[in-house]
């Protein structure tokens, strides 16, 4: 047998000295002690917590909520409306129904100017949008409208056909498909109405000829229609619209309706549709940023029309930051582009608007497209111009797109009024900087 060791023996002895104390009657009696102490611990205990609780409960009902200030995350809800702003100190500012204060990217005198103008002309529905090319920035936002039945918010709606300005969507797609812009291209007719024959061509007929450049200044229609037939298929239609942002939300602190471009199986009836007639519609809004892309080495921007936003005790909660929206084209393309339509204001569609209007500024440089086409029933006449403009003399650039909806008797057209909204905005800028303007 093994010895047990001396730990293990006095490990046994001291557990049966414990069990025999456990079964003391003086134990017993001190745990009864023990159990008493320990009720009355859990009564006051339980009082004292409902003590608390109750106290809780009456700190909770005298609470007031404090309202934390956040950006509104729906703008149109929140009331915003730049007819309802006031001219604070050269810039046009908005208090909102909470106390909140919106500063606006728009320039007071350029948008009272265009506003004023709309009016004199007695011009049934029109938009004209002005944004900066490199940041977004809206510097003029003017929806007018004073005919039956009115159009409401007529720069953020779509209730325009593109017309001829989606001659710029189909020129891009074809030089980034390889055609050189400086071919010539014979054709015949076209001038209203696309037949087969002007959009298929007819050797015997097609006598005259131009370039890219003549056939966007002077809006050749068979000249789109039969390079985009002959080069263009359905799909490449589509994709060059929508990366011009055709057929897609555009983001912008007001709704603005989207622009739709649909392109139908028949390969004639597309030609028609890339030489702008029909089945594409545009917004002034969007038109302003498809110039701003064209100045902007083919970059499209988010269009803002918020400079800040601060709560009603003055705290800063937004201010602005220009944000790339989609790059739409190459480099090259956007400046081939832009320098083929410089020709459109000063020999082409636009001239007497631009180049030649009695006056208009030598040092101010001005590149896009013109659009025409109307409704018949009943009868809208919708003319646009949309492009850019550069000024030497203040350094600055500026994206444009006027959009003029006429009856049959009418006063002035989209040309002019982007023309107005032009001239408007480098003499205010002229006049911040000190400069007289030539």
């Amino acid at each position: 047998m093994k010895r047990l060791s001396t730990g293990l023996i006095s490990g046994a002895i001291a557990l049966a000295t414990a069990v025999s104390v456990a079964q003391s009657p003086s134990s017993i009696v001190s745990s009864s002690v023990s159990e008493a102490s320990h009720a009355a611990n859990v009564e006051h205990t339980s009082k004292l917590g409902s003590e608390v609780g109750i106290s809780i409960q009456n700190a909770a009902l005298a609470f007031k909520p404090v309202e934390i200030a956040r950006v509104p995350e729906n703008w149109a809800e929140a009331g915003l409306d730049i007819t309802k702003a006031k001219n604070v100190d050269g810039k046009l500012v908005q208090v909102l129904s909470d106390g909140s204060k919106v500063t606006f990217t728009v320039d007071p005198s350029v948008q009272e100017r265009l506003e004023r103008l709309l009016v004199e002309k007695k011009v049934p529905h029109s938009g004209v949008v002005l944004m900066e090319p490199q940041t977004g920035r809206i510097k003029a936002f003017v929806s007018h409208t004073q005919h039956n039945p009115p159009i409401e918010d007529f720069a953020i709606k779509s209730a325009a056909p593109s017309a001829s300005v989606f001659k710029v969507i189909t020129a891009a797609a074809l030089i980034e498909a390889g055609h050189d812009p400086n071919a010539s291209v014979c054709y015949h007719g076209g001038r209203s109405f696309l037949s087969a024959e002007n959009i298929k061509g007819n050797p015997r007929k097609d006598h005259k000829c131009n370039s890219l450049g003549p056939a966007l200044a002077w809006s050749i229609n068979s000249i789109f229609a039969k390079l985009s037939y002959n080069h263009l298929k359905k799909a490449d239609l589509e994709v060059w619209a929508e990366r011009f942002g055709y057929n897609s939300p555009i983001p912008f602190e007001l709704p603005v309706e989207v622009s739709t471009a649909e392109f139908v199986e028949d390969p004639l009836e597309r030609a028609r549709s890339a030489a702008g007639f029909w089945h594409t519609y545009l917004s002034p809004l969007h038109g302003a940023m498809i110039g701003g892309a064209l100045k902007n080495d083919g970059v499209m921007m988010r269009p803002s029309i918020i400079e800040k936003y601060e709560s009603a005790d003055g705290t800063e909660l937004l201010a602005f930051e220009p944000k790339v929206y989609r790059r739409v084209m190459r480099p090259e393309t956007a400046r081939k582009l832009g320098e083929l339509m410089v020709q459109t204001t000063t020999e082409g569609t636009a001239r007497k608007y631009f180049r030649h209007r009695r006056g208009f500024p030598d040092h101010i440089t001005v590149s896009g497209k013109t659009g025409t086409l109307s409704n018949k029933n009943p009868y809208l006449g919708f003319t646009w111009f949309v492009g850019y403009a550069s000024d030497s003399h203040t350094k600055k650039d500026i994206a444009v797109s006027g959009l003029v909806a006429n009856t049959p008797i009418w006063h002035i057209k989209g040309g002019f009024a982007a023309s107005e909204a032009v001239l408007a905005y480098f003499q205010s800028e002229a006049n911040k900087k000190g400069l007289a303007q030539r």
